[in-house]
Order: structure tokens, then C-alpha cells, then sequence
């Protein structure tokens, strides 16, 4: 019988073959692999690592699967529109396999595994390279640091995967099958470290190539990595070396960081970079400020919840900063918050909500929200988290002294000069202090899809939310996400579903 793999693994390779331009790529006839479909030059080599770059911005990874899971599935949105069925579903954790929540895990783990296709085109051209060592080192140090954030997505959320990292896998059975989770885990670090080995520093690229994944950059996802593991001494030592490096301060104006203006600032360690185009190449965001925006901006899913709202201090800045009430006017100066309608909720992420008029007073970028033209880069990492991460670690690793220094740099930033409101943390107890780290990523990084994955490796995530009313959340089925039910079917068990569904 023939070797078989997952329709997962077909698709990545039919998105491969279609998705290249003719002139970084021709085509053997199928399955024949030649020489001729790697990359010798380093124009073809800058043109593959774009094409995993540009997957970034796609549905699959930074929108649909990356707001249900990392907000929706949180104690700090729900799903905000009752049509949203997927979001629903995510919202009250009573999604399967199978089911419409169950598709947003599908969307996640064939969007990873199509980011891994892509990085290991680039990968494996390695031996067909003619080109400037140097240059060799960096392209495929961006594309390692893409396969390993790929991994990380998917071992945080599904446990061990396969692993891929051939463009023609070598099968021992009639299917791929999982790895285990420390294997996966293995391969992200394994990414990352190359990354950080080979990649420049932020402020060692030309101007032009801005955006571009950085040293700095490969150790913050380093650290937050390990910060998902609880490995404190990993994460200290990596935050730390961020911190060190003088590439990064916080952008003295929290609100601007989420403005057009404030894309790649002082304080972005890692951002999806996004433009609008007006010839209708996609160089947009699909539609992450659309499927978040209020009425005549987008489709009003992921609502802040009230506890959300009630987690910030009185007359902390960054609540209006980061959430959108209605009758407010965006930084355009004439968009105005609007509810969608009685189906909705009432509260917006204003860090996702796009201006109609964000580049022309007089001209709508249209598409509520921008659409598939969204312009707006997506912060992953930013300085600020690096901070609080390196507080974290140093408190558990017994050194509150210096973990109030980073804690308290980001509480300065947050008050914005008034000096009557956040006043420093002063306690050196572990747990009172660990207690205010966490409050502080809360309100800090709040709405850019990153609580879910907190509170739960926090271990807080089973009773925050039945506290919400959401009984059907369970600490032990719930760790992981369901495999996508098609993995199952097409493989014929040999990818086995995740205990408990």
C-alpha cells in the first residue's frame, strides 16, 4: 500500500507549489524533487522567507483561531456577537472535535503546519545555497525562528504534533503521527536558539528592513516559552538579556503604541507587519480589527467582559486606552464606536479598533475595519512584556528586589506623569508580589491575546472561569485543545485525539 499522509500535509504542499511565484520557484513534474525547486540565490532565499513572512498575517494565525483562543477562551472577553456560533462555543468550552468551536482548532493547527511548510522550504534549500555566508545564516535564522513560533502555537495548544521538518517527509508507516510533547517542545527551542545564534540585533538592520526578526525578538519568544512551562531560570535569563541588550525602552505614550504611529516603536520586540494596498495585493491583516470592531467597523466578536473592566485600578489610563465604550471617537478624529445591534456586547478591544479614516480625513479605507486590507500591524511581543516577564521570573527565583524595579517601569509608564494614581508596588512577598505581577500583565497586555494562555498555565484558568459561570471548563480535558477531528478521520486514527474528547 501506498505511504498516506494527513490532507493537512497535502494541502501544505499544494500551497507551496501554488502559492510561489514562477520566478522564485519552477515546478518539477509531481512528486519529483530536484534541485531546481530550492532556492540557490539570495534573492530567491529573501523571496521564500517573505513567503512565510506573509503567512503571518494570515487568518489562520493571527486572527480567527488567535482571538478565540488566546481572548474568547479567557476570563476577559466573550464571544460578543450571539450569531458568532464558533465563538460561542469557545466562550463556554462545550465545543468537539467536530464542532463549529472545534473548526477554530482546525484553522489553528493546519495554519501552524502551513508556516512550518513554508519555513522548511527555505530550510532545506540550505545545501543549494550560492550565495554570501552571512546572508545564508540570517535567512535561515528568520525562517528557524518561524518554525519554532509555529511549534510553540501548536504544542501550547494541542501538546506533541508532528514534526515536519523536511519539505518531503520520509514516512516509516502509512501516516505521519504525533511526536510527544517534549519532542515538539524540543524542536521549538531547538528554532529558537538557532535564531538567536544568527539573527542581528534590531538596531543592526538597515531601516528598510524593518519589521524583520530580530536577536532580541528570538529570545523574548525564548522567554515566553518558557514562561508557558514555568521554567523561571530560562525565562530570567533570557528577559534579562533582552533587557540588557539597550535595543528596547518602553514608547513613552501608551496609547500611541496601538496607533498606525506607533507601529515598530522603542518598545515592539515582535509585530506582524501589515500595509494597506491599493492595487489589491495582500499585504493586510485578514481581518483582525474586522472581526472585533463595532458596528459599521466590523462583526463585534470578543467583547471585554466586565470582570475585565473592574481589573484595573481607579484611574488607571490604560483601561480607556484599551477599551472602547460606545459614542467614543477613534484617533481619527470622527469614527464613532457604535453597537452593532441588541445581539451585541457593549465594549470593544480599542487596540484592534481601526479608524474609517486613519490615513485621509476625507477618504474610508472601507471594509469595516479594513478587511483583508487591514494596515494595522498585530504587536505579539512588546518590551513591556519582557519586563514583566523578567519580574515574574526574578520573584520566583527569589529576588523581589529586582523584580519590583521591572514591575514598577511599567506601572511609571502606565500613570503617564500623574503622580497620584498606580503608585509603585513596595511589597517583597512572594505571593503578594506574584499576585500584582499577574494583575499587572492583566491590565498591561490586556485584549492582545495572550490571557487564555496565562491563566492557564497560572493554573487559574478552571476556577476564574466557573466563577464567570462557565461550568463546563475543565482543568483536566480543557489543558489541551481537541485535534482537529479531519486529522483523525484522514489518518485513520494514527493521529490520536487528545484525551478526553
Amino acid at each position: 500500500m501506498k505511504n498516506k499522509i494527513s490532507h493537512s500535509i497535502l494541502l501544505l504542499i499544494t500551497v507551496l507549489l501554488m502559492g510561489c511565484n514562477d520566478d522564485f520557484l519552477e515546478k518539477s513534474p509531481l512528486g519529483q524533487y530536484a534541485t531546481d525547486n530550492f532556492f540557490t540565490d539570495a534573492k530567491g532565499a529573501e523571496a521564500g522567507v517573505n513567503g512565510a513572512y506573509s503567512y503571518l498575517r494570515h487568518w489562520d494565525i493571527v486572527v480567527w483561531p488567535y482571538v478565540m483562543m488566546g481572548d474568547i477562551s479567557s476570563d476577559d472577553t466573550y464571544f460578543g456577537n450571539k450569531n458568532n456560533k464558533p465563538g460561542v462555543e469557545m466562550d463556554q468550552f462545550n465545543f468537539t472535535p467536530a464542532s463549529f468551536g472545534g473548526a477554530v482548532c482546525d484553522n489553528w493547527y493546519t495554519g501552524n503546519f502551513v508556516l512550518i511548510a513554508r519555513a522548511n522550504l527555505v530550510i532545506n534549500s540550505e545545501p543549494y545555497f550560492e550565495f554570501e555566508e552571512s546572508l545564508q545564516k540570517r535567512i535561515l535564522a528568520e525562517a528557524r525562528f518561524i518554525r519554532g513560533f509555529a511549534y510553540f502555537n501548536l504544542v501550547k495548544a494541542f501538546g506533541g504534533v508532528p514534526i515536519i521538518t523536511d519539505v518531503t517527509p520520509e514516512l516509516d508507516g502509512e501516516f505521519l503521527t504525533r511526536a510527544s510533547e517534549e519532542e515538539t517542545w524540543a524542536i521549538a527551542e531547538e528554532d529558537l536558539n538557532y535564531a538567536i545564534e544568527n539573527l542581528p540585533e534590531k538596531s543592526e538592520y538597515h531601516e528598510s528592513q524593518l519589521g524583520k526578526v530580530t536577536k532580541g525578538a528570538a529570545k523574548a519568544m525564548l522567554a515566553r516559552a518558557y514562561l508557558f512551562r514555568n521554567d523561571f531560570a530560562n525565562v530570567e535569563k533570557y528577559a534579562l538579556e533582552v533587557i540588557n541588550s539597550g535595543e528596547y525602552q518602553l514608547h513613552p505614550n501608551y496609547e500611541e503604541v496601538f496607533m498606525l504611529s506607533g507601529e515598530n516603536g522603542s518598545g515592539s520586540v515582535f509585530e506582524v507587519q501589515a500595509t494597506r494596498s491599493d492595487t489589491g495585493t495582500k499585504l493586510g491583516i485578514d481581518k483582525y480589527s474586522t472581526m472585533q470592531g463595532s458596528q459599521g467597523l466590523g462583526w463585534g466578536i470578543s467583547s471585554p467582559t466586565p470582570e475585565f473592566e473592574a481589573a484595573f485600578e481607579a484611574d488607571d489610563p490604560r483601561r480607556e486606552h484599551t477599551i472602547a465604550y460606545i459614542g467614543d471617537i477613534l484617533y481619527d478624529g470622527q469614527t464613532e464606536v457604535k453597537r452593532n445591534s441588541p445581539n451585541h456586547g457593549t465594549m470593544w478591544n480599542q487596540k484592534a479598533l481601526l479608524p474609517k479614516y486613519a490615513f485621509d480625513p476625507s477618504v474610508s479605507i472601507g471594509g469595516g475595519g479594513g478587511g483583508a486590507n487591514n494596515p494595522v500591524n498585530v504587536r505579539i511581543i512588546r518590551y513591556s512584556d519582557v519586563l514583566l516577564m523578567a519580574a515574574e521570573a526574578l520573584n520566583e527565583n527569589g529576588n523581589p528586589a529586582q523584580a519590583l524595579i521591572y514591575l514598577n517601569m511599567v506601572r511609571e509608564r502606565a500613570r503617564d506623569g500623574n503622580p497620584t494614581i498606580l503608585p509603585d508596588v513596595t511589597t517583597t512577598d512572594k505571593d503578594a508580589l506574584r499576585t500584582a505581577i499577574w494583575h499587572e500583565r492583566r491590565v498591561e497586555l490586556g485584549l492582545e491575546q495572550g490571557r487564555y494562555w496565562d491563566i492557564l498555565r497560572q493554573g487559574r484558568a478552571e476556577d476564574l472561569l466557573h466563577a464567570q459561570g462557565i461550568t463546563d471548563y475543565e482543568a483536566v480535558k480543557h489543558r489541551y485543545f481537541p485535534i482537529p477531528q479531519t486529522e483523525i478521520d484522514n489518518t485513520e486514527g494514527s493521529i490520536e485525539q487528545n484525551p478526553h474528547y
